[in-house]
């Protein structure tokens, strides 16, 4: 088995993935949320991003961008729904 950056890069797309609830965990088929872990996949591919600068195949570098750009996206939108933002203020009215 041949082992490359967008192999790496892809594992790291599922895990994010799985870890937004996107995407059954393999092992347990169950779909459950792990924010923490999620923004822990996020910001090592931005890491991975800033350290490989300059030094990837113009299909590495766009997949790495499409993949960051789309966990952030779907990070955000978690955050926005999440319970914690559709708890009732002081007055009684959702936020």
């Amino acid at each position: 088995m041949k082992i490359d950056f967008s192999g790496i890069i892809q594992m790291f797309q599922f895990e994010g993935f799985t870890a937004l609830g996107k995407i059954a965990h393999p092992v347990s088929g169950k779909t459950e949320k792990n924010t923490e872990h999620a923004s822990f996949i996020i910001d090592l591919l931005a890491v991975l991003q800033q350290k490989t600068q300059g030094n990837l195949t113009d299909s590495e570098h766009k997949l790495l961008d499409t993949t960051l750009r789309d966990l952030r996206l779907n990070f955000i939108a978690d955050m926005n729904t999440s319970p914690a933002s559709q708890q009732p203020d002081s007055d009684g009215l959702q936020a």
